[in-house]
């Protein structure tokens, strides 16, 4: 008799591929976090934290204030690659039946956890880089939460489609 597919059966173990995310995202975060710290450093004394719905700063504050938000994505970064190696915790919209779906739900996963770490270094850029350089927009911001939900959306019919 056939064993039937659970998701709850699956080990996830080191492979070639999850090493090469693993270390692209220790060097992604390392960068991040050192344009981070500079940026803080060398930012003025009020800097914009929060902007309104057109992109247009509505709050300032200490450059310090950056690093929280920052901090949050980060871990959230963190989570998402812990989260590929137990993949019965990662919530797609339908039954996972096979093999390969785990693999792309993993991959996804990781892919969406390197885009958070460049949204940690957009949201420092938005309040503390662009400050020197024509002002803040949303626009870095909203297309890495664009690109988000592209792959998202992608990986999700090509979980779908692998039944």
């Amino acid at each position: 008799m056939e064993k039937k597919f659970d998701i709850k059966d699956i080990k996830v173990h080191r492979t070639h591929e999850g090493n090469i995310f693993e270390i692209v995202f220790a060097v992604v975060a390392i960068v991040v976090w050192g344009l981070i710290i500079w940026m803080v450093n060398q930012a003025p004394d009020i800097v914009p934290t929060h902007f309104d719905g057109s992109g247009r700063p509505n709050a300032y504050g200490s450059p310090t204030g950056i690093i929280i938000p920052c901090i949050i994505v980060t871990i959230a970064a963190i989570c998402m690659m812990v989260i590929a190696y137990f993949p019965r915790h990662i919530n797609m919209p339908f039954a996972i039946t096979n093999i390969r779906q785990v693999e792309l739900v993993i991959r996804m996963t990781r892919i969406a956890g390197l885009l958070f770490l460049v949204l940690t270094l957009v949201i420092g850029w938005t309040s503390l880089g662009s400050i020197n350089h024509g002002g803040p927009s949303a626009i870095p911001i909203l297309t890495i939460v664009g690109l988000l939900f592209v792959v998202i959306i992608v990986f999700t019919i090509l979980v779908h489609k692998a039944k």
